[in-house]
């Protein structure tokens, strides 16, 4: 089939023109799952940095795929987090936020936020991960 995204392509990656970018398979997997979708380009941009914004919103799909984005529950009238709340800057994950957090995969910071902005440092993925599949410790 044809590749999802022009920079994650199945074929012409590698040194020898012939090699599939090395995350070909994986992200063609999470997007027949529903969990994850390009740029307004068209691009997936896979060498970019993923903020915890992104994060929530790849996790709360994944935990309710392959129904993808129709199948995260809307969230709460009361934002639980003041900087992720509807009709704010990051409303796009406002659902997504308050589903992970309902569920125990994700908390916010000791001031009280979120922090949507903030890349997503690997240790939290780790965390992420494990909460949101009941990874055995």
């Amino acid at each position: 089939s044809e590749p999802s995204f022009p920079d994650v392509p199945d074929s012409g990656y590698g040194s020898g023109g012939d090699d599939p970018h090395w995350a070909y398979k994986y992200v063609e997997y999470a997007v027949q799952q529903n969990v994850v979708a390009g740029y307004g380009g068209g691009d997936y941009r896979p060498e970019e940095t993923v903020n915890r914004g992104q994060m929530a919103v790849y996790i709360a799909r994944a935990l309710v795929a392959p129904a993808g984005e129709g199948g995260v529950p809307a969230g709460p009238a009361e934002p639980t987090f003041p900087d992720v709340t509807r009709g704010g800057e990051w409303e796009w994950g406002y659902d997504h936020v308050e589903y992970i957090a309902a569920e125990g995969v994700a908390a916010g910071y000791r001031d009280g936020k979120y922090h949507p902005e903030y890349d997503c440092t690997r240790d939290q993925m780790a965390v992420y991960m494990a909460r949101a599949f009941g990874l055995a410790m």
